[in-house]
């Protein structure tokens, strides 16, 4: 249930704040001392809108922008979450960066969008009814495949907590096995010997 809140407000500040739909939304474990990439290949000049947040609000990141010839367009260090729009006029692979400084794994989520030119898109003064009625079809659509998004990042955030507790309740009850035994076996021993010590007397 603590990731439950984090993923919502996550979701609501791409929605809401960051002022765009993103193409996909992904969760990803940042391993320590560890950088991941992620690649978005451009074909033809476009707009590369994304946000990010790390799960945890003490913990942070570097994140990094840079185009196919390695040139840095967009970076922050030590950064908790944020969102970025970079302009991509060169063709080929930019790279997302995120690279995990801290001793400790980071659960973080990142959402992307990649924007046409404005001359593609079509304004909705120039759609018939038809193309209107397609359009509300197709953000319907859209708002099922997010909201089934956020079902699995709920259930995979469950499943996480659940396969801790159990983790953790498997290694209480070892010690507790353990412990248990080495005092059964203290208590025959003990008694064994008060047996003996007695018996000569009893003769």
């Amino acid at each position: 249930m603590k990731y439950l809140f984090i993923y919502a407000t996550f979701l609501v500040s791409v929605y809401s704040f960051y002022d765009f739909i993103p193409d996909d939304i992904i969760t990803f474990t940042l391993t320590a001392n560890q950088e991941d990439v992620l690649l978005e290949n451009i074909t033809e000049p476009t707009l590369i809108k994304g946000a990010y947040q790390v799960n945890h609000h003490k913990d942070v990141i570097d994140f990094q922008v840079k185009t196919p010839n390695g040139r840095t367009i967009y970076s922050k260090m030590a950064t908790n979450k944020g969102n970025f729009t970079v302009q991509a006029n060169e063709i080929g692979l930019y790279q997302i960066i995120f690279n995990n400084k801290k001793k400790a794994n980071q659960l973080l989520t990142y959402a992307v969008d990649v924007i046409k030119d404005k001359e593609d898109k079509i304004k909705s003064t120039d759609i018939d009814p038809l193309e209107l009625d397609i359009d509300y079809i197709h953000n319907g659509l859209q708002e099922l495949y997010y909201d089934h998004k956020f079902q699995q990042i709920r259930y995979e955030s469950s499943t996480l907590q659940v396969k801790e507790a159990n983790k953790k309740i498997y290694v209480f009850t070892v010690i507790e096995t353990i412990f248990i035994v080495l005092v059964t076996i203290w208590q025959i021993w003990y008694i064994k010997r008060l047996y003996n010590k007695r018996s000569p007397l009893l003769l």
